[in-house]
């Protein structure tokens, strides 16, 4: 398992923590604190540099159930979807797996998987690890070490 130097400046913030688990082509994102455009616009800009860098693409998996709060408002979340749709450093297919539990954060994750509206990456939301596990095509254990 690799992991990139941004974990540990990540973790000491205790705002989320990023890693990559090269093996299994997955990037793994824990959540924690309040969830506002500061700090999704710093896993976007994660997520962009290591799509620059990875020549085989990543599925990704961000675990939303540790959040405090959430402070994105719509036009948050459609700025961010429209960063997304319109970065593309390559042509290689990924799957977005959200874990959300809490009303709130699922309807949010949901409001990115429908106006991202992207050919590249295809987004779901999941109440269920072991659910968005499967979809990923990953172990379970992937998503928790």
């Amino acid at each position: 398992m690799t992991i990139d130097h941004r974990k540990e400046r990540a973790k000491k913030a205790g705002r989320f923590d990023i890693y990559v688990i090269e093996s299994d082509a997955l990037l793994v994102g824990r959540l924690q604190g309040v969830l506002d455009a500061d700090m999704a616009a710093e896993i976007v800009a994660f997520v962009e540099t290591r799509e620059i860098v990875a020549e085989t693409g990543f599925n990704r998996f961000c675990d939303l159930t540790q959040l405090a709060g959430i402070h994105l408002s719509s036009d948050n979340v459609l700025q961010l979807a429209a960063r997304r749709r319109a970065f593309n450093p390559n042509d290689i297919r990924v799957k977005s797996a959200f874990l959300a539990t809490d009303p709130l954060a699922f309807g949010i994750a949901r409001m990115y998987q429908q106006v991202l509206n992207s050919p590249r990456i295809e987004v779901r939301v999941w109440g269920d690890m072991q659910a968005a596990a499967d979809w990923l095509g990953v172990n379970l254990d992937r998503l928790t070490c």
